[in-house]
């Protein structure tokens, strides 16, 4: 729900979870790079876009699962992205930061690392793979994660988003046929119960799982639970629908 170009930059490769139905796994552990490694990255971008870069103003900081890479990785990474890229002299107006987060990264991120990110000259979009708040759903996806560390991480992304005005996290919400029955509604009925109004600020991307399935019949599930959920909803594009 953001119109953005990012420069991208790895900070931490592979992931925690290694889930059944990702389509962008990868089989390396999780592993944050150097600070040297980073800083090479940005120089070797900069160099590279050249003239262009004024054309910036977001920086991505990859791969999967960046906020797990900690505080003092985090706010290296995005301090030096800031100057190297020279976002004050932007065309575009405001700096953007964008990074992925896992259930566990959320649940273990210290509130300092939160408070940080707020100061920064950015607006800060964190994403979430949740993908369900059923058990059922997650043992089928294999993503081995608790129900209950998921609804967590689902609480704590309300309490950030409520407190700190520069950042706004996501969660991606698989979608499909195939599913276990009871996905669906459990999304329903525990963001229902845990919100008793509707939020502005956060929003959850549903991702159709398969591109096989009818995009008129995905569409309109989609569109159901947009009237339904107390968040702002949109289609994960990446699965061009």
């Amino acid at each position: 729900h953001v119109d953005y170009t990012v420069i991208p930059v790895v900070i931490a490769r592979g992931c925690l979870y290694h889930c059944g139905f990702c389509r962008f796994k990868t089989r390396d552990t999780f592993t944050p790079l150097s600070k040297d490694a980073i800083l090479t990255q940005m120089q070797q971008m900069k160099a590279f876009l050249d003239r262009d870069l004024p054309n910036y103003n977001a920086v991505f900081l990859g791969q999967h699962d960046a906020l797990l890479a900690g505080k003092e990785l985090l706010i290296f990474a995005a301090e030096n992205a800031c100057d190297i890229f020279e976002f004050h002299r932007s065309y575009l107006k405001d700096a953007w930061l964008f990074l992925f987060g896992s259930v566990d990264a959320m649940l273990k991120a210290e509130e300092s690392l939160f408070e940080s990110l707020n100061r920064l000259p950015y607006r800060t979009y964190i994403n979430l793979g949740l993908e369900s708040f059923d058990p059922e759903t997650l043992a089928w996806l294999k993503k081995p994660v608790d129900v209950s560390r998921v609804k967590e991480s689902f609480l704590r992304m309300l309490e950030v988003n409520q407190r700190y005005p520069n950042i706004e996290v996501t969660a991606n919400i698989v979608l499909g046929k195939r599913l276990p029955p009871d996905h669906l509604p459990s999304l329903l009925n525990f963001t229902q119960n845990t919100m008793n109004r509707s939020f502005g600020k956060g929003a959850l991307y549903f991702s159709p799982l398969d591109r096989r399935e009818s995009k008129t019949e995905a569409l309109a599930c989609f569109n159901k639970l947009k009237r339904s959920v107390r968040l702002p909803a949109y289609i994960y594009l990446s699965q061009r629908l």
